[in-house]
Formats: structure tokens, sequence, C-alpha cells
């Protein structure tokens, strides 16, 4: 089964449209349509069942989580000081587990998926060079380190050298993956 790419930005049709710089809101966008049909198709965001609550445990797992690590970041911007930056860490919270499972679908999480998105982020701002190299970095960043003290070499560092936007970005999706937080989403 394939995904169209119409289909695709549907998806997160409602967290592009909260991007306000146009320029960021198209990457975002390009980054989405090349994401693997597998995200679109069955992608749970933990394939055990310990690190993701229930709702983030069926084939929309990874979408249901992404709108919630969304959704936290955009009001966490305030008080990390990176307001001014928040498109580009909205940008990276949607790109963040586009390839949750790797290039090609696997059925388990891969280690390595953080690095696998930051390619997705280099490939698209090279065939496609719409941002500038600041905003490439800070997105490209924020997507390879937002898997903390879990991460392999080379996106590992001490959570005390994060950038306000790379601790936003990784906080979210910390906080996001948690119980009690909760977003509509229906296919």
């Amino acid at each position: 089964m394939t995904i169209s790419i119409e289909d695709k930005v549907k998806v997160f049709a409602p967290e592009i449209k909260r991007i306000y710089n146009s320029r960021v809101r198209e990457f975002t966008r390009l980054c989405v349509t090349q994401a693997p049909d597998y995200l679109f198709i069955d992608c749970p965001a933990s394939t055990s069942g310990k690190y993701h609550p229930v709702d983030e445990l069926g084939p929309d797992g990874v979408i249901i989580h992404t709108k919630k690590v969304f959704t936290v970041a955009y009001e966490l911007c305030k008080g990390t000081a990176c307001e001014g930056n928040r498109d580009l860490v909205l940008s990276a919270c949607i790109i963040h587990d586009l390839r949750k499972q790797g290039i090609e679908p696997s059925g388990h999480t891969d280690k390595r998926h953080n690095e696998f998105a930051v390619s997705l982020v280099d490939e698209i701002h090279r065939d496609a060079p719409i941002l500038d190299d600041y905003q490439h970095m800070i997105i490209r960043n924020c997507v390879g380190f937002h898997y903390g003290p879990w991460s392999l070499d080379p996106w590992l560092k001490p959570i005390a050298e994060y950038s306000p936007e790379e601790l936003t970005v990784y906080m979210s999706d910390f906080v996001a993956s948690k119980r009690f937080i909760h977003v509509d989403y229906e296919r």
C-alpha cells in the first residue's frame, strides 16, 4: 500500500499550518512528503509498550505521538526562551520521528532513527535549499539530539550542553510520551 503525498501532508496539516514562517512551513511539508509510507500505515510509537502510553501503541502511534510533541513544544518555547525560533522547533517536532523504524519498515524503533531523520533534513535542504544555514542547523540539531541520553554517537551529548531549542524538542518528546498527555486524532 502506498500513501499519496497529499494524504501524508493532510495528516500533519493542522500542525504545519501553525508554522508561520512560509519557508520553514514549506521545508517541513517537504520533509513530510518524503517520510516513508509505513509511518502512515502502521507505525506504533513503541512496539514493546514500555516507553509510550496505550494510545500510541496502535498503527497511528507515531502520528499521535508527534502531534503531542508538537503541542507540548508550542507552549514550552515560551518557558525555554526560544520563542523567537518557535517555527524551527515546531518543524523539528514534526520531523523528529518521520523515520522511526529506519528508511524501510522494520517493525520496531531503530535506535538510530534520529540519525535517519537528520539525513532526511539534510536531503531536503540539499534538494530544496529554501532555509538559510542557521535555520537548517537548528532543525537538524533539534532532530538529531531529540533522543537525549538514549542517543548514539554522534548525537550524544550532556543535556546541560543542549541549546534552548534542542532542550525544548527533547523535553517535549520526553513529556509527550507520558500517559497524561492527549490529543484528538482520528484517521
